[in-house]
């Protein structure tokens, strides 16, 4: 676990400035940091509303589009984080002994879509030899970022909640996954249909639980996304780059969970930490982490999903995407993608925004109008001297073109 910051900054964003020369190639991106970015759209206004009117997960501020950037959902009380951000953990005394106050966490965290990145990392091996000795080293070439949380969410609230149901094993209060005990009888759950019915009754069985070391558990995830089909164009793009490294496209999600822990010792250490790292260069974590184990009474009954297409194939009935399909987020990114690539840009602790994708958009259309209209050649009155700026702007330009390999190839293995 981390230290305890309750919500990560979101990714710093680049303002490379892909216009520095209208009529240029891809290849000709530079980073500089002299582009204003486009006004911030901020979320509708949060407001802490009851949680006895909270009737079902539709939206409940307004309906304004989610910002094409990432936003972190809002903070919770007593919480901490892991490095990777991925899971939060929260050990708030109320939410343990009150059912209403761990719903309104839950359904207030739910609104939330996980955090979503497309991350595009090249990278090649380089042989260096010492003697006899040789050794080998991965270099980075580039490692773009882009947030597409934006394609999973159209606003607050989207996501879709799903709890546990009777025939399916889970994490009931127990040490392992079974199918007992219910909140409800089959017959029952026809009156509960509502998933927040059903939150409500999970919430009310943790709290009634008399375990002392316990924790309920909110998932995040993307539902119905082809990244297969995404990964394949993302590659043909560095490929026409002339990229022969070796590349890699995950797809990364943060603030994937959301832990509620009960309060006391035993929780407090675990969410420690110095503790944790105490026990783990001392491998006391080798009789620690069973004993944990079979303490904790485990609550994982509550996922939200948030669906990038109603469907995850294309079938006889089109697909309906929450805001575009894989084709066309592609062809609205792959310039700006491969500027990146080429100008090696490193996206450790930030990524490409908006005003990056339409600052190259802005540029590709410049440099097609520049080269549809070519500046012409100055005229000094002697033909020889003519013809030889010519035969110098057609060599300067295939330099540009293929500059460091006659094929114009780069990333290589060496």
């Amino acid at each position: 676990m981390g230290k305890p910051k309750v919500a990560p900054p979101p990714p710093s964003v680049y303002r490379d400035n892909p216009i520095m020369d209208d009529a240029a190639s891809t290849s000709s991106a530079v980073l500089l940091d002299d582009i204003d970015g486009f006004p911030e759209e901020e979320l509708p206004a949060y407001t802490d509303e009851p949680v006895a009117s909270v009737t079902s997960m539709s939206p409940l501020c307004s309906d304004r589009l989610w910002p094409a950037r990432h936003v972190s959902p809002t903070e919770l009380p007593w919480s901490k984080h892991d490095a990777s951000y991925s899971e939060f953990s929260s050990n708030m005394p109320n939410a343990s002994t009150d059912a209403d106050v761990l719903q309104y966490h839950i359904a207030s965290q739910a609104r939330y879509p996980p955090g979503y990145y497309v991350e595009i990392r090249g990278t090649h091996n380089e042989t260096k030899r010492q003697g006899n000795k040789e050794t080998k080293d991965r270099v980075t070439d580039f490692y773009i970022r882009i947030s597409i949380q934006y394609l999973i969410a159209r606003k607050l609230g989207d996501g879709q909640l799903w709890c546990l149901p009777n025939n399916v094993r889970g994490y009931r209060g127990g040490r392992i996954p079974t199918l007992e005990p219910t909140v409800a009888t089959e017959e029952e759950m026809t009156d509960v249909e509502n998933p927040v019915d059903q939150l409500k009754l999970w919430c009310e069985a943790y709290v009634q639980n008399p375990g002392s070391v316990k924790s309920f558990t909110m998932k995040r995830q993307v539902i119905h996304h082809n990244t297969a089909r995404l990964e394949k164009y993302i590659r043909s793009a560095i490929s026409e780059t002339r990229y022969r490294g070796h590349v890699s496209v995950k797809f990364a999600t943060t603030h994937d969970r959301v832990i509620f822990y009960s309060p006391g010792k035993i929780n407090d250490w675990r969410l420690n930490n110095y503790i944790r790292w105490f026990f783990y260069l001392t491998f006391l974590w080798v009789i620690s982490w069973p004993v944990l184990f079979f303490l904790t009474r485990k609550y994982e009954v509550v996922t939200v999903n948030f669906p990038y297409a109603d469907k995850l194939e294309d079938t006889a009935e089109e697909r309906r995407f929450t805001r575009m399909s894989e084709l066309d987020w592609y062809n609205l990114w792959s310039s700006s993608i491969k500027r990146a690539a080429l100008a090696r840009m490193k996206c450790e602790d930030r990524s490409l925004d908006e005003a990056y994708r339409q600052a190259t958009a802005d540029a590709d259309a410049r440099g097609l109008a520049a080269s549809a209209s070519p500046a012409p050649l100055p005229n000094t009155g002697n033909s020889f001297a003519d013809a030889a700026l010519g035969v110098l702007g057609q060599g300067l330009r295939v330099a540009e073109a293929w500059s460091g390999n006659p094929n114009g190839e780069w990333g290589f293995d060496r």
